[in-house]
């Protein structure tokens, strides 16, 4: 603390300076992007899950598969019955827990609403397809 008080009234603390002890933290911030990603605190570490890709589904198929999608994101495929993939279940397993009991307390609410206005022309093609139909082999990175 005394340093950073040093720098800061010696005015060697400049934009570069500032630069190079903030980007640690935008590069973990923008580790992973998409309803693919989950985050493990434990080992600070993401996890893309191609059977929890909605918003990324459009540049898998495009991509060749999850797989390539990965790859193009140089991202590592992990290998089924590694201790990485077994742990990525556990969150997944998880998060899939936490999302069902929020998911029926919002349905409970919703029932109690008026839900006119519903969004049924849709979205895009590749955007409405169920990733578990698409690659019913997961993939996981």
């Amino acid at each position: 603390l005394y340093c950073l008080i040093h720098f800061i009234k010696s005015g060697i603390f400049t934009m570069k300076t500032s630069v190079y002890l903030i980007l640690p933290f935008i590069s973990v911030a923008w580790g992973c992007i998409g309803d693919g990603c989950i985050h493990d605190r434990m080992e600070n570490r993401f996890y893309w899950i191609s059977s929890r890709a909605k918003s990324e589904i459009a540049s898998a198929v495009e991509q060749g598969g999850p797989s390539a999608y990965c790859q193009s994101l140089g991202l590592v495929v992990t290998s089924p019955g590694s201790t990485l993939w077994s742990r990525s279940l556990e969150l997944l397993r998880m998060v899939e827990e936490s999302e069902s009991r929020f998911t029926s307390r919002s349905e409970d609410n919703s029932d109690n609403s008026d839900n006119s206005g519903g969004d049924s022309d849709g979205s895009s093609d590749a955007e409405s397809r169920d990733p578990d139909v698409l690659w019913p082999a997961r993939t996981i990175c």
